[in-house]
């Protein structure tokens, strides 16, 4: 896979439910299956089965958007953040790795960012202020899902990461 550089730090993707996802949103397991992230609803009928948030998944209106992601590995240069809404990250099916690095006065720095997987059957609620990349695939490009208060102009602010680009590897 080539060499991104003396700038570039080099990370592998981890389970997003292997690190304190607190730190930087809500994670919510719609699956049923593994780790208890709370904050969900889950009824069954006859052939049927429904896990739900049992919170409004962002707390202001949001627009839904359909993004494809390149695979990994990927280099990630620069990372953005919203002041004035959370950012529901969503599989469509397949995995997403998306890098994340806490709120800040200033940019995100490299030792700082923290490569995640997001699988199928989850959703995370990006909290304001917090950095994150565009979501990619493992391997191979993927679509996926984000929810945001989203509009012409928006606040949006993206940063080069302080101390060089972060290779991401899954």
């Amino acid at each position: 896979m080539g060499d991104c550089g003396k700038s570039c730090i080099v990370k592998r993707a981890v389970e997003i439910t292997e690190i304190d996802y607190r730190r930087y949103g809500i994670l919510y397991n719609l699956s049923g299956d593994g780790v208890d992230t709370g904050n969900t609803n889950h009824s069954a009928g006859d052939g049927w089965e429904d896990t739900d948030t049992n919170v409004s998944l962002l707390d202001t209106p949001g627009a839904l958007g359909y993004t494809l992601g390149s695979g990994t590995p990927f280099e990630a240069v620069e990372m953005e953040r919203h002041l004035h809404t959370q950012e529901a990250q969503i599989p469509a099916g397949e995995a997403i790795v998306f890098c994340l690095a806490q709120a800040c006065d200033g940019a995100p720095k490299a030792e700082d960012v923290v490569p995640v997987i997001l699988r199928p059957g989850f959703v995370f609620v990006i909290h304001r202020g917090v950095w994150h990349s565009a979501s990619h695939g493992i391997g191979g490009a993927v679509r996926y899902y984000w929810q945001a208060l989203a509009y012409v102009n928006e606040p949006t602010v993206w940063e080069e990461i302080e101390g060089g680009a972060v290779r991401v590897e899954a």
